[in-house]
């Protein structure tokens, strides 16, 4: 038997999704490496300083995830 089945599917699913996280937070952190904006490209609004030190961006939180969902 493989090591790779060992756990059943539930445990390769698993591991799946953890990769898939992995990737997705790696690819999010080389779509923008910049300075923060100080208002949203998109609506304008202030940036908050907690998330412009948190990560480069140039949306607020609401239009981030707006954009994401495509």
């Amino acid at each position: 038997m493989s090591t790779a089945w060992a756990g059943g599917t539930d445990a390769i699913l698993e591991r799946m999704d953890k990769m898939t996280e992995l990737f997705v937070a790696e690819t999010r952190k080389a779509i923008y490496t910049g300075e923060s904006a100080n208002h949203c490209a998109e609506c304008g609004e202030p940036i908050p300083e907690a998330r412009r030190q948190a990560i480069a961006c140039k949306y607020c939180l609401s239009c981030q995830t707006e954009l994401e969902k495509g």
